[in-house]
């Protein structure tokens, strides 16, 4: 499927060429060019991506709510549009600058998203660790035997709702710029092209359908990891301590392939092997 996705992205790419070429003489061209931009994001989403990894792997392993996730993969999806555009403009209309100079551009910006996503594992890691020496310190203090719910008046460890509260927008605003700030490559594209053959305007319009598309596929795809995780952790620990603990155990193990995948892409990319994105 994911190669499948890879050869349609091809093809869409060649024939939104096409549809900027024709609107020169028939403007009608725009509407196809519209919807093609659309299913461009939606097949973009579907492919192999560094975005889809940091979505996947920060809301199966890190407690978030489903409305701040939608609310996040779709500021996202949009961010990585405005910055494709910001990008283009800046440095045809103020730099001249080449089509290699742009791509260039483009390629130290990927740069960036990969050391963001590094950092939102350390970040991560940072946390789970702290949340563990805090489970641990009440847990020494609290030396006496009691229950999770001995009435004693006082909590012994902080409890998985606590937990799932702690997540601060740090790391929403992290994830929103490791993902935005690598812009479209699609949309890079359609601007260039768009600009070659005097419809800009018309090139920001396909790329904002584009974040569009996109947006829709990664919500989808938040809400499939949110579902997953919720039906596995009604088999997990059931006792209020084991949940504590299986949510910072998870979330660890998360902030490490985070930092792994970001160190891999990084490598990857310092020596020309920039994944498909």
């Amino acid at each position: 499927m994911l190669m499948t996705s890879i050869k349609w992205q091809r093809d869409i790419n060649g024939q939104l060429s096409d549809l900027l070429y024709d609107a020169q003489q028939n403007i009608t061209a725009a509407y196809s060019l519209a919807g093609l931009s659309f299913l461009y994001g939606i097949f973009h989403s579907l492919g192999p991506g560094h975005g889809k990894m940091i979505v996947t792997t920060y809301l199966a392993t890190n407690p978030a709510k489903i409305k701040a996730s939608l609310i996040m993969t779709v500021v996202s999806a949009f961010v990585q549009a405005v910055v494709a555009i910001t990008l283009v403009s800046i440095l045809l209309v103020f730099f001249k600058s080449s089509m290699r100079q742009v791509n260039d551009a483009a390629d130290q910006f990927i740069s960036y998203s990969f050391m963001a996503m590094l950092l939102l594992g350390v970040i991560v890691i940072y946390r789970s660790l702290k949340q563990a020496w805090q489970l641990r310190s009440a847990q020494r203090h609290h030396h006496h035997d009691h229950g999770d719910d001995c009435g004693c008046g006082h909590k012994h460890f902080a409890n998985a709702d606590e937990i799932n509260n702690a997540t601060s927008l740090r790391e929403y605003m992290v994830i929103v710029f490791s993902i935005g700030i690598r812009p479209c490559t699609g949309a890079i594209l359609v601007l260039l092209f768009a600009n070659m053959v005097g419809l800009y305007w018309l090139g920001v319009i396909s790329a904002i359908l584009m974040a569009v598309g996109t947006a829709l596929t990664t919500s989808g795809i938040a809400l499939l990891t949110l579902s997953g995780k919720k039906i596995v952790s009604r088999y997990l620990a059931t006792n209020q301590r084991q949940r504590t603990m299986t949510s910072i155990i998870v979330k660890l193990i998360g902030g490490i392939l985070l930092v792994l995948l970001g160190l891999l892409l990084l490598n990857g990319h310092s020596y020309g092997m920039s994944p498909v994105l």
